[in-house]
């Protein structure tokens, strides 16, 4: 994806570092970030041998995972002596999930902290880093749990180490950070509805027609993957050659793969032809359901959809979980439609009640900017929300959840010096690129020599 969109000059593309993020920017120096985990050219920071070697890391680390491990445990024991609502189940936060946990909000933490300080001695013109702990205990505990906010005062003061360190940088530094979204709470639509979003559809079908679905992991998962694949394709120590070994049968295509999703993909990758597609599939990304119909070849249409599977349409607008649903009509172009009223997001029309109203005013050019997409699916899903409560209904298993539209999930934040200034409303993530890369822009003219750029915070 990143080849694809790329023009060579993205946000680190001038001397820039990418430390545990999805893509690179164009950075140099790069760390557990996924774009890049096989690109040789970029320089793969040694950083994991280097931190780990120091008995002083070592042992600290140790201890403070441990701690958080003990404190997933004591905190999920009393929530359910409290009976707090909503909460997941031991199937969610028992087993592996309190080791998960403490490698994103300890491991990941002081591996980023870590690298930053090293990028800020080094002098690199500019860095990012992404901080994934706190997004993940929202996900299982609640976005109001006490854990949470302790996440938050931990990472608070890891930001005061980089401040320190920035104070004895050999050039100046300024510190940004952004949250890229918020979350909302609620308990999940299979806890109010008992079924899910797949079991639901399936229900709206004709006969004979099977609906099927993806188990899919949650992003800490990933994060550990990616960290696992960088360590053994990158890194030249003993330990790293071992894990490479361990890993073998965790591996497809040379990716580390763990949890849920990687036993699909692992069994796939020993078939030699796959198994044929459900002809309806239903996938799940917070509040926000993906419906596609695999029979086509195109995305289908309001009109089509309703002559081959007439129940569809009325039974997802009619159901108390779900907020609207947007489809692509042939005559009209893309309509959100809830249960009492249709919004033309071509020309801004409206019949009966706008389904829109509580979803923010910049819902419907979100809607038009996700129907331009070649891939959106053929109907777009977004659960209830309540505003009095801030509350919605996720269609995967967490009661914290970012993807749709509703609520605070939607309360993004950018923190930044003063004399960066901020010329007009924020709007989706490009505009937050173009703003961060006019900044640095900005500071390398201001600077002259470049002795004063950015270092930007995620």
């Amino acid at each position: 994806m990143e080849q694809s969109h790329s023009d060579g000059n993205g946000l680190l593309s001038d001397d820039g570092a990418s430390r545990g993020n999805l893509f690179s920017g164009d950075a140099v120096y790069v760390m557990a970030t996924a774009s890049t985990i096989k690109d040789k050219t970029k320089f793969h920071t040694s950083e994991f041998q280097a931190y780990f070697t120091n008995p002083y890391n070592a042992s600290r680390t140790l201890l403070l995972f441990l701690w958080d491990v003990i404190l997933e445990w004591r905190q999920f024991r009393a929530a359910r002596k409290n009976n707090v609502q909503p909460i997941l189940d031991k199937s969610h936060r028992g087993g592996l999930y309190p080791f998960i946990r403490a490698a994103m909000t300890v491991l990941m933490r002081e591996l980023n902290i870590y690298t930053l300080i090293g990028d800020v001695f080094a002098g690199r013109k500019s860095a990012y880093a992404t901080f994934v702990g706190y997004d993940e205990i929202a996900h299982h505990s609640g976005i109001l749990d006490p854990g949470v906010f302790n996440v938050l005062f931990k990472l608070d003061r890891q930001f005061g180490r980089l401040e320190t360190a920035i104070r004895d940088a050999p050039r100046p530094y300024h510190l940004v950070i952004l949250s890229d979204h918020g979350q909302t709470g609620g308990a999940t639509f299979k806890q109010r509805y008992d079924m899910s979003l797949e079991e639901f559809v399936q229900q709206l079908m004709r006969e004979g027609v099977e609906v099927g679905s993806y188990e899919t992991a949650g992003e800490a998962y990933g994060h550990l993957s990616v960290l696992m694949s960088d360590t053994i394709h990158n890194e030249t120590s003993v330990a790293s050659k071992v894990m490479g070994r361990a890993l073998k049968d965790q591996t497809v295509d040379g990716n580390v793969l763990i949890g849920p999703e990687a036993e699909q993909a692992l069994e796939h990758s020993q078939k030699e032809d796959e198994e044929e597609k459900p002809q309806v599939i239903a996938l799940a990304s917070g509040n926000l359901g993906l419906i596609t119909f695999t029979e086509w070849d195109h995305r289908m249409t309001l009109e089509e959809i309703e002559e081959s599977f007439p129940d569809v349409i009325p039974g997802l607008r009619a159901h108390e979980g779900i907020g609207f649903i947007m489809v692509r009509s042939e005559k009209d172009g893309p309509v959100a439609m809830g249960a009492n009223g249709v919004y033309y997001l071509k020309d801004d029309r409206i019949e009966g009640g706008n389904p829109l109203t509580i979803f923010g005013s910049n819902a419907p050019a979100h809607l038009r900017r996700t129907d331009s997409f070649p891939n959106c699916p053929d109907i777009l899903v977004n659960s209830f929300y309540d505003p009095e409560n801030n509350e919605g209904a996720a269609f995967e298993e967490l009661i914290g959840f970012h993807g749709g539209l509703g609520g605070t999930q939607t309360h993004p934040f950018l923190l930044h010096p003063s004399e960066l200034t901020v010329d007009g409303e924020l709007i989706g993530a490009a505009s937050v690129y173009h703003l961060c890369k006019s900044w640095l822009n900005q500071l390398h003219n201001d600077g002259g020599t470049g002795s004063k750029e950015a270092q930007i915070e995620g």
